[in-house]
């Protein structure tokens, strides 16, 4: 009998001490897989049977008051957590706030119902503001990503000699994929370059695919940077003109090294791998964690908040100095990435320097055009010493060009004698292929509302004559019809494919039609005026080219050309209103 009941004592125990594992779990600083904001984030979540506790720190402007939404809750796909309390931050504003320190940041403790024993991850959901951070791991291991085992057999090699930097206009291009991705996490993806046409930081809106792979083409004069933003994290990359790369993110480790609180163990492990141009350089990029930009420091504004003009200078410089000493030393790092860092560091200090009062120097590296702020660093030496250094007189006169093609739609005779002053013919080729490129958009828009003539140069011939009717719209699904004045047929199909248009209006697709000299000019022009689309009437050779080259063997015709600017589909005769749709959509993924 007393065997039975200290039998039945140590299984009390027994189930005791495992309810209480479960009851008192705790995970620090736990992984995410992104999130859309820098302004809150996780410090600790402690789960027990009772309550999901989550500890957590609110970034903001010191004295901002310290409120979060009643209708923030921890979620996955199946359930939702709703808080219940929280300390140090005011539910709704319905009690006195606190208020965020000089700091920037602000510790809370938020409430939640329990979350029940077998979930892995939850997301954390401010309804109001519209803060996710998705996956949230409940354990202390990595968000699981596959990572193809071609990659993983890739080892990190250090970069050697950096490209001296030379004028060569091309376009580069990226194909990537991001690991990790799913449909249902919402991700914010911006390209930026440093395009000197450009007073400000440009940037595009690039479109991840169901199965995370995306396409950008940008115009480049120069090799140099450029940042890829995934939500709140940023990739660096250094691109090459008429050159082409695959860059592979590991979209977890990407967005933990933006974290404040993960960025020590995240911020230097590698988060992407490249194939293609400059790949071991960009490969340090993804790895080593060292800032292009002081300022890229979440923290630097609040470090240099009250600083006068002469304690920013020396907080600026010997930021730089202990950047670029802890570089040096880093036997991991190679030369070009090394070179590259420096340059784009020592360059970003006297811009900040500058845009307060005047920069304390100037930049002593070959390169020194990579530098992110480089035209803004021309820009200040000018202001602070009235020097006009290097390629400054000639891009002033490109920026001036564009922006005043920018407001008058044209290039004006001003405008045209000013790029011919241009000295380096590089740039003046650039800026004539970014207005033609400007121009080409600017038809697409009148094209949706009304018609477009467009004019392909007589001497275009051969291969060349898709291309230059198609190369730029690259980004668009692209209909080509092949009609005639005469054409019964090509005129029947015209308001089906209005019908088209009024379904795909949405959507980012161009209408090009092309017609031969058998369609007499004046009746060209006046039937075109009644079909919404950009117009080309070609001479006999390019319009017999066309069709012997694309098979278009009778008219009506039709090319479906993708968003990357290859062949999709070819029809002879109309095919109907649902296959066009239906190709024009699969031309757009």
């Amino acid at each position: 009998m007393k065997g039975v009941w200290l039998f039945f004592v140590f299984s009390c125990m027994f189930l005791f001490l495992q309810a209480g594992t479960y009851r008192k779990r705790e995970v620090s600083r736990p992984c995410f897989i992104t999130t859309n904001t820098s302004k809150i984030e996780i410090k600790k979540i402690i789960l027990t049977d009772e309550q999901t506790q989550v500890d957590a720190v609110l970034y903001g402007e010191p004295g901002e008051a310290a409120v979060i939404s009643s209708k923030t809750c921890l979620r996955t796909t199946q359930q939702e957590f709703s808080l219940r309390e929280a300390e140090g931050v005011s539910i709704d504003g319905k009690t006195e706030p606190e208020l965020i320190s000089k700091s920037g940041k602000h510790h809370v403790t938020l409430s939640f119902a329990p979350i029940p024993a077998g979930v892995h991850a939850v997301d954390f959901v401010e309804k109001e503001e519209g803060w996710i951070i998705w996956g949230v791991q409940l354990s202390k291991a990595e968000p699981y990503v596959y990572i193809p085992s071609f990659l993983q057999t890739n080892h990190l090699e250090q970069s050697q000699d950096l490209p001296a930097p030379q004028l060569k206009a091309g376009k580069s291009i990226i194909n990537g994929y991001i690991l990790g991705y799913d449909p249902q996490i919402a991700l914010d993806v911006v390209f930026r370059h440093s395009d000197w046409l450009f007073y400000n930081d440009w940037g595009k809106t690039v479109k991840v695919r169901q199965d995370g792979s995306f396409h950008i083409e940008t115009d480049l004069l120069l090799a140099g940077g450029a940042k890829l933003q995934i939500n709140k994290a940023q990739l660096d990359l250094f691109l090459l003109p008429g050159k082409e790369m695959t860059v592979y993110i590991h979209l977890p480790r990407l967005s933990m090294s933006a974290s404040r609180l993960l960025k020590d163990e995240y911020g230097q492990k590698q988060k992407a791998w490249f194939d293609g141009a400059e790949s071991l350089l960009n490969t340090e990029l993804a790895t080593w964690g060292y800032p292009l930009a002081l300022n890229d420091d979440p923290d630097f504004s609040s470090k240099t908040l009250d600083l006068s003009d002469e304690e920013y200078n020396k907080q600026v410089q010997s930021e730089l100095e202990r950047l670029e000493s802890d570089l040096d030393h880093d036997q991991r790092a190679g030369k070009a990435y090394k070179e590259y860092v420096s340059a784009n560091m020592q360059i970003n200090a006297l811009v900040l320097q500058g845009a307060r009062a005047k920069m304390q120097g100037i930049v002593d590296s070959p390169y020194d055009k990579y530098g992110y702020d480089y035209v803004t660093y021309l820009q200040y030496r000018e202001r602070d010493t009235g020097e006009t250094l290097d390629l400054w007189e000639d891009i002033k006169k490109a920026r001036n060009i564009y922006q005043n093609v920018v407001k008058e739609e044209r290039l004006k005779s001003a405008d045209k004698k000013m790029l011919a002053s241009i000295e380096h013919p590089e740039i003046s080729a650039y800026v004539r292929e970014k207005i033609k490129t400007m121009q080409a958009v600017a038809e697409r828009a009148k094209a949706s509302e009304k018609y477009v003539i467009a004019e392909l140069d007589t001497l275009v011939s051969g291969a060349d004559i898709l291309p230059a009717i198609i190369s730029q719209h690259r980004g668009n699904a692209v209909l080509v019809d092949f009609w005639a004045t005469w054409c019964g047929p090509c005129r029947k199909s015209m308001p089906a494919v209005n019908v088209l248009k009024q379904r795909m209006s949405s959507k980012d697709v161009v209408y090009v039609y092309v017609t031969g000299p058998s369609s007499p000019k004046e009746v060209w022009k006046t039937a075109i005026a009644e079909i919404n689309g950009i117009h080309y009437r070609l001479t006999q050779k390019q319009w017999e080219y066309l069709c012997n080259s694309y098979g278009i063997t009778g008219i009506p015709g039709y090319l479906v050309i993708s968003y990357d600017g290859k062949l999709q589909d070819r029809y002879v005769g109309f095919p109907g209103v649902d296959i066009l749709q239906r190709d024009l959509l699969r031309a757009m993924e």
